[in-house]
């Protein structure tokens, strides 16, 4: 499953993300403009996107009949995932803006956050496997979750890479 483009998009992905945060260094970095952070999420957001649905079609056999039912309802859950991914963003914006100030209190609200959102996040898999194995083979749905796990893990990876450590 690897491509290069994904992982360019990813790379990209996290470089707006460390916009926010410090050099390892403890320099400052610029603050960068909202609206174009945003237009560069968004730019990041629809290749991510295009890719998903490259590698889901390359690995998930659907009739002709399957995707025409798969494929619209894939777009819904996408829209359901991406504002659990921009609650992800705004998380990860408030580390960055205190992981090198992190006091013990701070620390527990940022995990108690993490904790809500993953267990926001395993409600929606739920949810739309359910939805899913409706219109596909259960088996087709399982695949599809399991190349939209491998390719999270991929940008988790690269994510967590790029992110400093509690101080």
């Amino acid at each position: 499953m690897k491509n290069s483009r994904l992982f360019l998009s990813v790379a990209g992905f996290a470089a707006v993300l460390t916009l926010h945060s410090h050099a390892q260094t403890g320099t400052p970095a610029a603050a960068p403009d909202p609206g174009t952070v945003r237009s560069a999420l968004d730019l990041i957001r629809s290749d991510l996107k295009t890719e998903k649905a490259y590698l889901i079609a390359q690995n998930v056999a659907f009739t002709a009949d399957e995707a025409a039912e798969f494929w619209p309802l894939y777009n819904e859950y996408s829209v359901a995932l991406n504002k659990l991914l921009d609650e992800r963003l705004l998380l990860l914006k408030d580390y960055l803006d205190q992981h090198e100030t992190l006091n013990d209190q701070q620390a527990e609200r940022l995990a108690n956050r993490v904790f809500e959102l993953e267990g926001k996040r395993l409600d929606l898999k739920r949810a739309w496997f359910r939805k899913f194995a409706e219109v596909v083979p259960a088996t087709k749905a399982a695949k599809f979750f399991q190349v939209e796990n491998q390719i999270n893990a991929a940008l988790d990876l690269k994510l967590m890479d790029s992110m400093p450590l509690v101080k």
